[in-house]
């Protein structure tokens, strides 16, 4: 058997690949979507949309319990069916208890979201909020359940199908000159029409049913995950809340929009991380640390090199990007654009890591590291966005990604062999070559794709990216075996 490093490069790659042709229809899906959305409604519109959407999401993070990570864990090792039906009725009753406890609380609570955001939030759209955190929290236990009884292509089924009636319902609202609060209407519809094929499609017989042994091991093993999912959600949209408050509407939809591609293209990161976890926790459990470090670091370097690859295109064409998807509205946007997208490609490289630290066995140091993140991101958006605005937004997002930086390396340089050379190669280049940009200011279209040429040929030169990952990359997709590409692929396959 072959046992070199690179040997489980292409199962990696093509496994990812096949995970990933749903997500890039969901993203394609929601992407469109935003373009309809941002080209037909006003900027204020937008920005109301989105904060209703990030309440949501908050509503919903502060009252998990941890039952998507605890449900999913006992629902898969459950010996028997009626244990599995135990989980799942007990979970869904403690579901719908939190949220109709949140619900109360946040409508107790409107005139304090009032005093805050004064007409950033309008009376009418705090309404919204608890109905669309119902839908989704009930949408995100269901999917938690398909996954704990394998049922992944119902989960890929379930949120193509919400995607898609989405994007369908955005277009008759537009077709028909609809108000905007219908978009918000329109996800709900959406995401409750999930619900019930996901319900459907779950495996397990349905009852109602509360179980004291169950609740006790499903708390017992979640709620300290709760700790962690309320500082994700401080790290990744204290942000956005922090523009609410200091500035309008306007200024929320100008920053989401900058936000949006970088969002999307995190989401492209999600079936590499679904692939690379189980393969590097076997290679480390088989007692071959020396493989897994080798695996972990070619990981590392060549997330690094295509993450600030994106960095360097939107760099020289961000403006365009922005004015080409979402019109020249938002072509202000485009400085945000850039340093969103590096805050992108620090917090991949980062994850990476932190995937590494806990399928090597670490579990306690994540939320360590998520809390110098959020407690980092909080107090930069307090201090730099009132001074520098909607940039100052983006940097204390990227300031607070950075902390956790060199905290994930001193911890996971204790359990595994991490090497510098391959994030700081591609980093260090991209800040020379970020230099230069910043002296020359190139304008003309030539110049630009000099630029990106050079960055590229920089990364060969430096090993940064190889032939044998090109090779890997062809072989594991499988485009190899298409007649145009044969030839190419035999010569790669040579290195």
């Amino acid at each position: 058997m072959n046992t070199t490093p690179g040997s489980s490069s292409p199962r990696v790659i093509s496994s990812t690949i096949s995970l990933g042709v749903v997500s890039i229809f969901i993203m394609l899906l929601g992407l469109t979507g935003t373009i309809l959305i941002t080209r037909h409604f006003l900027a204020e519109e937008f920005g109301i949309y989105t904060l209703v959407m990030v309440f949501a999401s908050f509503l919903s993070q502060i009252s998990t319990f941890g039952l998507e990570l605890s449900v999913s864990k006992f629902i898969a090792g459950a010996k028997d069916e009626l244990s599995r039906q135990h989980f799942f009725s007990t979970a869904v009753i403690i579901r719908i208890v939190s949220i109709l406890i949140t619900s109360l609380l946040a409508w107790y609570g409107s005139p304090l979201i009032k005093t805050l955001f004064g007409q950033s939030l309008l009376p009418g759209f705090i309404l919204y909020v608890p109905m669309l955190f119902a839908v989704e929290s009930l949408r995100s236990l269901l999917r938690a359940t398909l996954q704990g009884s394998f049922s992944f292509s119902k989960i890929g089924i379930a949120d193509s199908f919400a995607s898609s009636i989405y994007l369908i319902l955005v277009i008759i609202i537009i077709s028909i000159n609809g108000d905007f609060t219908l978009l918000i209407l329109a996800r709900i519809l959406s995401s409750f029409l999930a619900c019930i094929f996901a319900f459907v499609s779950i495996p397990i017989r349905k009852y109602i049913s509360f179980q004291m042994g169950a609740f006790k091991e499903l708390m017992k093993f979640g709620y300290p995950l709760q700790i962690n999912d309320i500082l994700g959600f401080i790290y990744s949209r204290i942000d956005t809340i922090a523009v609410a408050v200091f500035f309008g509407p306007v200024d929320i939809a100008t920053y989401e929009v900058a936000r949006k591609i970088p969002d999307y293209l995190r989401n492209l990161y999600e079936p590499f991380k679904s692939v690379y976890y189980p393969v590097i926790s076997k290679r480390y459990s088989l007692d071959e640390p020396h493989q897994a470090a080798a695996f972990m670091n070619d990981s590392i370097r060549f997330v690094a090199f295509v993450t600030l690859l994106g960095v360097v295109i939107t760099t020289l064409f961000g403006k365009e990007i922005l004015q080409f998807i979402f019109t020249q509205k938002y072509s202000s946007s485009a400085p945000i654009f850039v340093l969103l997208m590096l805050n992108l490609s620090i917090a991949l490289i980062s994850n990476v890591m932190g995937t590494t630290l806990v399928a090597v066995g670490d579990t306690q140091k994540p939320p360590i590291i998520n809390f110098f993140n959020a407690i980092a991101s909080w107090l930069g958006s307090i201090l730099l966005i009132p001074t520098f605005g909607l940039v100052g937004a983006s940097i204390a997002n990227t300031f607070g990604t950075a902390i956790g930086f060199p905290l994930n390396r001193y911890f996971l340089r204790k359990r595994i062999n991490l090497q510098d050379a391959p994030y700081l190669k591609p980093l260090i280049l991209f800040c020379i070559w970020s230099a230069l940009v910043f002296v020359i200011k190139p304008e003309f279209l030539i110049m630009k794709i000099a630029f990106l040429i050079t960055f590229i040929c920089a990364c060969v030169f430096l090993s940064i990216v190889t032939k044998r990952d090109i090779a890997f990359l062809v072989d594991g997709s499988g485009i190899s075996s298409w007649p145009p590409l044969h030839k190419f692929g035999l010569w790669l396959s040579r290195s």
